[in-house]
C-alpha cells in the first residue's frame, strides 16, 4: 500500500480534496486528509529532499520566506509542495513534492528584525544592494582566501578568486534583474529632535584647535506645522541614505551589475602589503542601475531648483577605510557628476560652482518654482595663535553658525533645515564646517544626515 509520503504531487492534492469532501458525507469512517497549510521557510538556503531522511537526494534549494504548502508532519519531517519562487525564476511547470525538517518552517514570513545579524537571511527577506554586500562579506572564506594568507600569496591589484556558491549565484541573478524596495525598510530617522540641540561648538581649546567663542545669540527656529512632507516615505536626502533608500522613496527598481572581480589593495600612506580586498565575495567592482532613472533634485542658496536624472553609476565598494577629508557621517550618496546624469527640462540650469544646500529625491516631481530660502547667521570667533614672522601677534578669526530654512512650497513653513557649524582647522585655523540636515515630517523635525569636513596633510 502506498503511503502519503510516496504519492505524486497530483495524487496528494486529489487525496486532500477527496478527504475534505468525505468528511462532510454520510460515512463517519471515511479517512480524511487535512488541506495543505501555507508555511514559510526560515533558513537562508534550505534543502528540500526527496524523502524524509537527512541523506536523501536534494530536489531543490530555496531561500528564506519561500512559500511551501505543508501536507503532513511525521517524526519532525514535513511533506510539502513547492511551486517555485519568483526570486529564483518563473513558476515550476508542476509543483514538486518534497520533504523538509519541520523546524525550518513557520506560519509567518521572517521579518528583517527576526533575521537579525544573519546577513544571508536578511538579504532573502528584503533583497537590496546594501544587504547583498553584507551577504557577500559574510560568506565563509577558505583559509587560503582569508587576509593573513592573501598577504603572503598576493600582491596589490592581484585578482582574488572565490569559489562558486549556488545561493550566491541566485542572489546575483536576482539583483542583476533588479528589485523594488520598501521605504520603511530603508529609511529610519529615529525620533523627532530639536535641531538647535545638535549645535556643538569646540568651547575648549586644544594644542591644535583653539576654543570657539559662544554664539552672539541663541539660534531660534520658526515654529513648524505639517507642510510639504507628510510621511517618512515622501522624501529622501542624498545626505542621509545610500542608493537603497533613494530608490525606495523614488519607487524605482535598483539593480547590481558586476563589472569586475575582487583584488587586493591598501590605504593611502600604507603599503605595499595589501590590507583589504575590494568588493564582496566575487564582486570586486559593480554598477548600480535605476529603472526608471532616479530624478535627483538640488536646491541652491538662492532657492533655485535643479533636476538631473541618473540611470546608473559606478558603485563605490573598495572597502578602504576613511582616511581624511570631507565625508558623510553614516550613509550618504555622493553628489553625482554631470557626466553621470542628464538635465531635466523645465528646471533651473545649475553651474558646477552653484552653492547647493540640499539634494533629494521624492516619489513624484518636485515643483520647478524657486523655493524660499532664509539664512540666519549667529556670529562666533576664535583666536589664531601668533606664528612669526607671518603672524607676529594672535589674531581673531570671525565665523558664524548658519541656519538655512528651506520652504519648498513657499507656504511660510520650513520643510528642510541645514545647520552649518564652524570649527577652526587644525593647521590653517580657517573655518571648516559640519553640515547637518533635518526634515519637517508632518510637523516635526527629524535628523536627515550629516557631513563632516576635515583638514588633511
Amino acid at each position: 500500500m502506498t503511503t502519503l509520503f510516496e504519492c505524486s504531487p497530483r495524487r496528494v492534492v486529489a487525496a486532500a480534496v477527496l478527504g475534505v469532501a468525505l468528511s462532510g458525507g454520510a460515512s463517519a469512517q471515511a479517512p480524511t486528509v487535512a488541506p495543505a497549510k501555507q508555511r514559510y521557510v526560515q533558513g537562508s538556503w534550505v534543502n528540500l529532499r526527496e524523502s524524509a531522511q537527512s541523506q536523501a537526494r536534494v530536489v531543490a534549494q530555496v531561500p528564506a520566506n519561500t512559500v511551501l504548502q505543508q501536507l503532513t508532519e511525521r517524526d519532525g519531517w514535513c511533506a510539502v509542495l513547492y511551486a517555485g519562487d519568483a526570486r529564483l525564476g518563473p513558476p515550476l511547470p508542476e509543483p514538486v513534492q518534497a520533504h523538509v525538517a519541520c523546524n525550518l518552517l513557520a506560519d509567518q514570513p521572517l521579518t528583517l528584525a527576526q533575521a537579525g545579524k544573519d546577513a544571508a537571511r536578511a538579504f532573502w527577506v528584503a533583497p537590496s544592494p546594501k544587504r547583498m554586500r553584507a551577504y557577500g562579506n559574510a560568506l565563509p572564506r577558505p583559509a587560503a582566501l582569508q587576509l593573513p594568507a592573501l598577504i603572503k600569496s598576493h600582491t596589490p591589484e592581484m585578482p582574488v578568486q572565490y569559489p562558486t556558491r549556488p545561493e550566491w549565484e541566485a542572489a546575483k541573478k536576482l539583483m542583476r534583474a533588479g528589485v523594488a524596495l520598501r521605504p520603511e525598510l530603508e529609511i529610519d530617522r529615529g525620533r523627532p529632535v530639536n535641531p538647535v540641540d545638535d549645535i556643538q561648538l569646540a568651547t575648549r581649546g586644544t594644542e591644535y584647535q583653539p576654543a570657539v567663542a559662544p554664539l552672539s545669540s541663541k539660534p531660534v527656529l520658526a515654529a513648524i506645522t505639517p507642510s510639504y512632507f507628510r510621511s517618512h516615505a515622501s522624501v529622501a536626502l542624498l545626505h542621509e541614505t545610500d542608493a537603497d533608500g533613494l530608490a525606495a522613496v523614488a519607487g524605482t527598481r535598483i539593480s547590481v551589475i558586476p563589472t569586475g572581480g575582487p583584488f587586493g589593495s591598501f590605504n593611502r600612506h600604507n603599503g605595499p602589503e595589501i590590507e583589504f580586498v575590494t568588493g564582496f565575495w566575487d564582486i570586486g567592482t559593480a554598477t548600480l542601475g535605476f529603472a526608471p532613472a532616479l530624478t535627483l533634485y538640488a536646491i541652491t542658496h538662492q532657492g533655485l531648483v535643479g533636476a538631473r536624472t541618473l540611470g546608473k553609476r559606478e558603485w563605490e565598494i573598495s572597502n578602504a577605510d576613511h582616511y581624511c577629508g570631507g565625508h558623510y557621517l553614516g550613509s550618504g550618496f555622493d553628489d553625482p557628476r554631470d557626466d553621470e546624469t542628464a538635465p531635466v527640462r523645465g528646471y533651473a540650469k545649475l553651474s558646477d560652482t552653484a552653492e547647493v544646500l540640499v539634494r533629494l529625491v521624492v516619489p513624484g516631481k518636485l515643483p520647478p518654482d524657486a523655493a524660499k530660502v532664509t539664512t540666519r547667521r549667529y556670529a562666533t570667533s576664535w583666536m589664531v595663535p601668533a606664528e612669526p614672522p607671518e603672524r607676529p601677534k594672535p589674531q581673531r578669526k570671525a565665523s558664524a553658525v548658519l541656519v538655512h530654512e528651506i520652504d519648498i512650497d513657499r507656504d511660510g513653513v520650513a520643510d528642510i533645515l541645514r545647520i552649518d557649524t564652524p570649527a577652526p582647522g587644525g593647521m590653517s585655523y580657517e573655518p571648516i564646517f559640519d553640515w547637518r540636515w533635518y526634515l519637517n515630517i508632518n510637523g516635526q523635525w527629524f535628523r536627515a544626515g550629516a557631513w563632516e569636513d576635515q583638514e588633511c596633510t
